[in-house]
């Protein structure tokens, strides 16, 4: 199945955290941070191009970790982003040894509560409030 971007980049960046749509990093961003900006603006890309990758990593993502339901719905954060954190997640950190799916999936889980989220809200929850 293509993914087919419908969406406008500023739509988009509604639903991010760190990223504005600037070009470079912003010096008033924390440097532990950057990285999120830096995910998030390819997601952003990503979608407007329509970039198959990012739909194959929510369905596998969904698939083995059932990621709508392990993540919190009411956080702002669309699936695919979600998807794409958990993809660079499993890239740096990896399932190692005898961790099962079901620990590796908690231990995600409190990576992007307490290191994405934490007290951020996206730019469209603090439009809306």
């Amino acid at each position: 199945m293509k993914f087919v971007a419908v969406m406008k980049k500023e739509d988009l960046i509604l639903d991010c955290r760190y990223y504005n749509g600037e070009e470079e990093v912003p010096d008033s961003l924390p440097p532990e941070k950057a990285i999120f900006r830096d995910y998030e603006r390819v997601w952003v890309m990503w979608v407007l191009d329509g970039y198959e990758c990012l739909q194959d990593d929510i369905n596998y993502f969904t698939e083995v970790y059932d990621l709508p339901h392990l993540l919190p719905d009411d956080d702002g954060t669309p699936l695919g982003l979600k998807a794409l954190l958990f993809n660079r997640y499993d890239h740096w950190v990896g399932i190692y040894g005898s961790q099962s799916r079901e620990d590796y999936a908690l231990k995600f889980k409190g990576w992007y509560i307490g290191e994405y989220i934490g007290s951020t809200k996206t730019h469209r929850q603090l439009i809306n409030h």
